[in-house]
């Protein structure tokens, strides 16, 4: 992967810059904030599973009713109860007692909870569901797989199928909402060698591929059965960057948000991805669950705490009601909350009719670049980004922008020269006008003047999304978490592996997903306390599924080079 300095200098920036656009309330719900710990939620419609652990040798898995507020346990039956997933009423979760297991449980269903497809000896976890597909991880299939190996199993048909054969590591599978795609992580050693693979379901069993190749490292997948999301990790300049990317299922274009910060745990529903970003240059450094819409290429964030919002996960329902669960520390504990809130329902082309009224109050108006250009010593600096839009745009120049003015500027659109030093001097404040949008185009700036001295460069396009209907918000909560604050932000295609670059304006974790813990590979990582799911002091079964989380802590994740399989049959 390549990418220039220059595309470097103009991102950070914008990233801590520019003005919020309309806000979008919601309605901040508690899930649990109760005595012990409260951690990896997971939501499905207006129910949340997660795990409350009373104390290092008690854990049991709750469902909460989003529209109720009724809570309850599901019964441990002498087990170890932790890592549960849910899709419509059925959750599924690992059972830890001589071995773990596997087990099902129906909300509003007669009886208790279920194992699935049982085996003496088996030692499953990692259980994520979509639809009537199950899949997880399992160890010592046979004697000569001891590495784990991934199964999918059907809750209709009964059928359980072995996806993997080999002796890597296959961990964090995720299956898309109709079931009928599951995806993981295929591991060379405990510490690297990663990449994605993916089973799409097709007649007679599943077409297994590989999806991602050597340019770079790649972990916690998930999917929507067209495209998959994950964590990509890779040097860029000698920083390692932790961002977002995903493409489709299939093989094709792939995307990535570079973001400057670590960005990690991200997870899909509809044309939507939720994920964590750390931002290290904030006044506290910490992560926060922020969310991007496929189809708008719009990026919201979702929580501005002090503490650090992980394990997040998110459901769409059909009619664009979305519901997303977060893990918060709260007095030493961990506790569940959600937000549910519609997106704007449509974008349109709106002609501009007033260039400062944009400049001063763009509102939901698209952002197609932001630079911010500083003064240093030594010789000028023309700093860049690249768009891509057609039409009209407004181009807003704000001098002196948290910094002295500058004395003379250019700001260049294409090859065109837009401003000069005969109009950016120190003396004016703001200048902004209409500019001609043709396909790809490159937006520059160079400053002149004092050390120290700045401006910021904006330009807006047609485009304003309209904001669907709003839920009521709720008045306890709704000082913590009070909006989602969209902004709009650029793509750029490039001719190398990764294809888009995104520059939010305005906008300025870790993740277990079945048990593979991620800390993105930095000194920055939250402390293993923060997601003590699964651990014990004791021994017996709690050791176990405890050393076996610690364990998966070291894991790191690369790519490989596409391949693709045979089709594996069900049984």
């Amino acid at each position: 992967m390549s990418r220039t300095l220059i595309s470097l200098v103009c991102l950070f920036p914008a990233l801590a810059l520019g003005q919020p656009t309309a806000p979008l309330t919601g309605r901040t719900q508690v899930v649990n904030d109760g005595p012990g710990d409260q951690t990896e939620p997971h939501v499905s419609g207006a129910l949340v599973a997660y795990t409350h652990q009373s104390s290092l040798s008690s854990s049991e898995i709750r469902y909460h009713d989003l529209l109720t507020g009724v809570d309850r346990a599901i019964p441990t039956e002498g087990g170890y109860d932790a890592l549960a997933d849910i899709s419509g009423n059925t959750l599924v979760f690992t059972r830890t007692t001589d071995a773990s297991r596997i087990f099902r449980f129906d909300v509003g269903a007669d009886g208790g909870a279920r194992e699935l497809a049982p085996r003496s000896g088996a030692e499953r976890r990692a259980a994520t569901l979509g639809g009537q597909t199950v899949a997880w991880q399992e160890l010592g299939y046979t004697a000569e797989s001891l590495p784990p190996e991934i199964f999918a199993y059907r809750l209709d048909t009964l059928a359980l199928t072995r996806l993997t054969e080999d002796t890597s590591m296959d961990r964090s599978p995720a299956v898309s909402a109709d079931g009928r795609v599951v995806v993981w992580t295929r591991c060379v050693t405990s510490f690297d060698g990663c990449d994605l693979w993916a089973a799409r379901e097709v007649e007679g069993g599943y077409e297994v591929s590989q999806l991602t190749g050597p340019e770079g490292e790649e972990s916690l997948p998930d999917t929507n059965g067209e495209v998959v999301a994950y964590v990509t990790r890779s040097l860029v300049d000698g920083v390692l960057e932790s961002d977002i990317a995903w493409q489709p299922v299939g093989g094709g274009e792939v995307h990535r948000l570079a973001l400057p910060g670590v960005d990690t745990n991200p997870n899909v529903s509809g044309p939507l991805i939720a994920f964590e970003r750390r931002d290290a240059s904030s006044a506290t450094p910490n992560f926060d669950v922020v969310l991007y819409d496929l189809r708008t290429q719009t990026y919201y964030r979702l929580t501005e705490t002090p503490e650090s919002e992980t394990l997040s996960d998110i459901s769409m329902d059909a009619d664009g009601l979305v519901r997303v669960v977060w893990t918060v520390r709260q007095g030493g504990n961990l506790n569940v909350y959600a937000y549910v809130f519609r997106l704007p329902a449509d974008c349109t082309r709106t002609p501009i009719k007033d260039t400062a009224a944009v400049c001063a109050s763009p509102g939901t108006r698209s952002l197609l670049g932001s630079l911010v250009v500083s003064r240093s010593e030594g010789a000028l600096e023309v700093v860049s980004t690249e768009f891509e839009s057609t039409g009209t745009g407004v181009l807003c120049v704000d001098n002196g922008f948290e910094a002295s003015p500058a004395t003379a500027g250019w700001v260049w659109l294409g090859v065109g020269l837009h401003v000069g030093p005969d109009e950016l001097r120190e003396d004016v404040t703001t200048l902004a006008r209409r500019v001609p949008l043709q396909g790809r185009l490159a937006l520059s700036a160079q400053v002149a003047g004092r050390p120290g001295s700045a401006f910021r460069v904006r330009l807006y396009g047609e485009m304003t999304c309209d904001i669907g209907p709003r839920e009521e918000t709720s008045q306890e909560p709704e000082a913590r978490y009070g909006q989602l604050v969209p902004v709009q932000v650029e793509s750029r295609p490039e001719a190398v592996a990764f294809t888009r670059y995104f520059v939010p304006s305005g906008y300025e974790g870790k993740h277990i997903r079945g048990g593979d813990s991620e800390a993105g590979g930095t000194p920055d990582a939250e402390p293993l306390e923060e997601v003590r799911v699964g651990c014990g002091a004791a021994g017996g079964p709690v050791v176990l599924l405890g050393v076996w989380m610690f364990a998966s802590l070291l894991l790191r994740d690369r790519r490989a080079t596409r391949a693709r399989s045979p089709v594996v049959s069900r049984r």
